[in-house]
């Protein structure tokens, strides 16, 4: 219950001198708790969403497009062969760079 002060109209006209005796206390009820698990969705409603968004994924996957064997293998090719440039060209400039510092600090 929650307590609200109020105060008699007498006692606001006379002052603040029996302002702490002449106090009124009146009780309000408290607003009910609601709990976190009535706020989700039922389990029925949330279940079907999933079910439904499972059976649209899965007729967007037979749409696609997949790419064939030569095609994966050409894309991996190219794939590796940039991999192996960069990892080559960032070694050099790592290397060149360990050089130039030591040539500094000695």
């Amino acid at each position: 219950m929650k307590k609200i002060k109020t105060k008699p109209k007498a006692a606001a006209k006379e002052g603040a001198a029996n302002s702490g005796r002449s106090q009124v206390i009146r009780l309000k009820p408290a607003k009910p708790r609601v709990s976190w698990t009535s706020k989700l969705p039922p389990v029925r409603q949330y279940w079907g969403s999933v079910v439904q968004f499972v059976k649209e994924a899965w007729q967007e996957l037979k749409k696609v497009n997949w790419p064939g064997r030569k095609e994966t293998l050409g894309g991996t090719g190219v794939v590796l062969l940039l991999v192996v440039i960069i990892s080559i060209f960032l070694g050099l400039i790592d290397y060149s760079l360990s050089r130039l510092v030591r040539q500094i600090i000695h």
